[in-house]
């Protein structure tokens, strides 16, 4: 066989490139997860996890409560938590001692200004096989610039902004799932071959290129895989629920609070229905001028959070954090109210991750991260202040957070980025 470097692999119409290679052989596929991971996995604590980041952040003095412990008086964004505050723990001081600016906000989940895999993903890569979606991603609108869940290839996976889309690829028609398994047939069918003709090309090939098509086939393997688990996933009944969609997607920007909001709802059916266990949410920050309390604010949302330290900017820019605080809270309330198949609340065993990418929007700083850890029967009710005056190998990193949460869920790490011990001493 001649090889170069736009060298095909040819099934059912398709055809699929091959990365370049010093030759060519057969590759080795990736297995399935132990049976030891899958029991940690099954017995973890923790079944489900939210992630959720707002791209431009708070006006974090008015976000960290002044004192420290059980007995802080709460902030003032943080206001609308009030009689929630034992179902959260607060964590001031930490990071990814990453890079700044507003393009590292993808650091958020990944833990390096460089993307590599997110932490929502790690989970479900873990998780994912035991409902419908693997993970979903959602947003409001087009979601602006911001990027946060990131696949293991760093590619970042795209969110969805309407909430008619959210709510019809959550409980879809008989019709849709016949279009869906006349696409995936197709689709599968095309994978069998392209790999029947990769097995029939056994030539000897050079280490280095042996990696290259381990990890370039392990990937075509994880299509095949999602593939199927779509397939099996169709033969069971979509899940019906009384849910009455909005006249029209509120997906302006300007409309984007709304959209919040009904977002939120709609990420409590799918959690409620077992649909998936894994959900990340940005919260978008553009130009767009709220009104709030029938009021309309007297610049751009963005601008507000260039706020040049102005009195009056920052209260108006608390006045948006405040109320996306508030449509978090809410989204915690309906867990705490929600059953799931032990009859336990939702939120109970749901670990909730709400913060930002962004410490300081005013200066596009990445120091010092808004973070908020909800449910999961975790030890809650206290702001833990981190010292960074003092840092030491022992500094606890937002890395360490995660680590905690993957631990809880069944999906340990030795290491995120940075970050290599846990922060369990502050919550079991």
């Amino acid at each position: 066989m001649s090889f170069n470097r736009r060298t095909f692999l040819r099934g059912a119409g398709a055809c699929i490139a091959l990365p370049a290679l010093e030759s060519f052989g057969l590759p080795r596929l990736a297995s399935g997860a132990s049976t030891a991971t899958t029991a940690a996995i099954t017995n973890a604590p923790v079944k489900r996890l939210v992630t959720i980041g707002t791209y431009l952040g708070f006006h974090t003095p008015s976000w960290f409560p002044k004192e420290t412990g059980a007995d802080y008086r709460i902030s003032e964004v943080l206001e609308p938590l009030e009689d929630l505050r034992s179902d959260f723990s607060l964590f001031s001081g930490l990071d990814h001692r990453a890079s700044n600016g507003h393009k590292n906000w993808s650091n958020f989940l990944t833990g390096k200004a460089t993307s590599g895999i997110s932490m929502d993903q790690i989970v479900a890569n873990g998780i994912g096989h035991q409902s419908r979606f693997a993970s979903l991603q959602v947003t409001c609108g087009s979601g602006g610039e911001g990027r946060m869940s990131f696949t293991k290839e760093g590619i970042s996976l795209p969110s969805i902004g309407r909430p008619s889309v959210l709510f019809n690829k959550l409980f879809s028609s008989d019709a849709d799932k016949a279009r869906m398994d006349y696409v995936l047939s197709s689709n599968r069918s095309a994978l069998d071959l392209v790999l029947d003709e990769a097995r029939s090309l056994k030539r000897q090939v050079s280490s280095r290129d042996a990696e290259k098509l381990d990890e370039y086939f392990s990937s075509v393997r994880d299509v095949e895989r999602k593939v199927q688990k779509q397939r099996q996933w169709l033969e069971v009944p979509t899940p019906k629920v009384d849910f009455k969609l909005p006249d029209y997607d509120p997906v302006a920007p300007d409309l984007s609070l709304e959209c919040e909001a009904i977002m939120y709802d709609l990420m409590a059916l799918a959690l409620e229905t077992d649909s998936t266990r894994v959900l990340s949410f940005l919260v978008p920050g553009q130009g767009q001028v709220f009104t709030i309390d029938g009021e309309k604010l007297s610049a751009g949302y963005h601008g507000l959070s260039h706020h040049g330290n102005d009195p009056d900017k920052i209260a108006e820019f608390n006045q948006v954090g405040k109320k996306q605080v508030a449509n978090f809270g809410r989204f915690l309330s309906v867990l705490n109210q929600k059953k799931d198949a032990q009859g336990r609340p939702l939120l109970d065993t749901t670990a909730v991750f709400y913060g930002s990418g962004m410490g300081n929007a005013n200066t596009h700083n990445n120091s010092r991260l808004p973070a908020l850890l909800a449910g999961g029967g975790y030890r809650h009710g206290a702001h833990h202040a981190i010292d960074r005056g003092n840092e030491t190998k022992a500094t606890p990193l937002l890395g360490d957070l995660f680590l905690s949460i993957m631990e809880s869920m069944g999906v340990g790490q030795e290491r995120f980025v940075k970050a290599s011990r846990n922060m369990n001493d502050y919550l079991l």
